[in-house]
Parts: C-alpha cells; structure tokens; sequence
C-alpha cells in the first residue's frame, strides 16, 4: 500500500472536517440573540424616534399673522372652472351596439421548405 496516498486522503479528510466544523460555527452558532418581540410590536429606539418627532410635531407654532398682511390680502384666485365632459362607455370591452357578436376568424397559410 502506498503511504503517501493514504496520507494524502486522511489529509483530504481532515480539511472536509475542518471546513465543515467552521461553517457550521459560522451559519448556525450565532453569539447574536434572536429578536424578540415587544408587548407593543415595535423596538425601543424606534418608538423613541418615533416620540421624538411627535414632540416635533407638537412644539410648531405656525405663525398667523401672514393673513393679516395687505399683500396677501391683494392676491386673487384665478383659477378656471374644469367642465365635466362624457367619459365613454361604462364597458369599453363590450361590442359596439348594432355589430354583430360573432368571432372573426382569420385564415392563416403556413408554408413550408424542404
């Protein structure tokens, strides 16, 4: 039997050992927990940013005296009434009134080479 074959196959053995512990180290030990869910269904730093822009929201003070000024006092609406028009048939898939609902069929002429 020859020594350096079989050293070369054990070696070969050990590598597909080595490689297969690390992944499986790699895909299925994570050192990470699982998320968990909170009683609210949200995660607390989102729900911190989520207060954080209702305090925002909340402390705006929009300032009314714009409409008090003469020049937005002087500003016209000139705007233009859009007329309702007729918009079609309510089925625009349906056959035309007075065509017939026959299926047209067409005739095809396939040729062929030898």
């Amino acid at each position: 039997m020859n020594t350096t074959s079989s050293n070369k196959n054990w070696l070969w053995v050990l590598i597909i050992i080595v490689v297969a512990g690390l992944g499986y180290y790699y895909f299925y030990n994570n050192s990470t927990p699982a998320p968990t869910l909170t009683t609210t269904g949200m995660d607390s730093s989102v729900g911190a940013q989520v207060l954080g822009l209702l305090n925002q929201i909340q402390s705006l003070h929009i300032d009314s005296s714009i409409f008090n000024d003469p020049g937005y006092k002087t500003l016209r609406d000139f705007s233009v009434a859009i007329p309702s028009v007729n918009v079609g048939r309510p089925n625009p898939f349906a056959p035309l009134p007075g065509m017939s609902s026959t299926n047209i069929s067409a005739s095809v002429t396939v040729k062929t080479t030898k």
